[in-house]
């Protein structure tokens, strides 16, 4: 038996629908109609579903079968916009507990055990650097106000600075020494 020209021409238009390529297709589609992306497989799913359903009614002498997809795709993406007011995502699971970003009171004793210990050991220096130091890194001033209040260059600044932490870390070293 002969196969006529319709038949002939479904068969050609199934071979280029339906083939890996054009799934790639149709994702780009629904990009491109505003599907997002966590949606994006169940709405091609859906296409390819509504495809396959009216595939008997499908005529290739009225229009090429990309089109007639696209026609589909673009109805699916009609119908999940239409829908989405609608919509509301429901969590069925308990979310996982995120832990609480700010220090608890241990924490917060230790920090400030420490600050009041390199605050002892910068008083403990006798440099004129470490007052440097101490206001732009424990007062927050800006190394450029610190150097214009002391009438200093800024280089001169940042080089008092430096030695001001050598000579803590080496106090800090000393007191840890001796508390031992």
């Amino acid at each position: 038996m002969r196969k006529s020209r319709h038949d002939t021409a479904r068969a050609s238009a199934a071979a280029r629908l339906f083939r890996p390529k054009v799934l790639r297709v149709v994702l780009g589609w629904l990009a491109r109609l505003g599907i997002p992306e966590r949606d994006r497989d169940d709405v091609a799913a859906e296409v390819w579903l509504r495809a396959w359903r009216s595939w008997p009614t499908f005529d290739p002498a009225r229009s090429r079968p990309e089109r007639w997809l696209n026609r589909i795709a673009v109805h699916v993406c009609a119908h999940y916009h239409g829908r989405a007011s609608h919509r509301r995502e429901v969590l069925t699971y308990d979310p996982p507990r995120v832990p609480d970003p700010r220090p608890d009171a241990p924490s917060l004793l230790d920090a400030e055990e420490s600050r009041n210990a390199v605050r002892d050991a910068l008083r403990g220096l006798s440099m004129p650097e470490s007052a440097v130091l101490i206001e732009h890194d424990l007062e927050g001033l800006p190394m450029l106000d610190v150097a214009e209040s002391r009438e200093i260059p800024l280089s001169t600044c940042y080089k008092w600075r430096a030695r001001a932490l050598v000579a803590l870390r080496a106090e800090i070293e000393r007191r840890e020494g001796s508390a031992r």
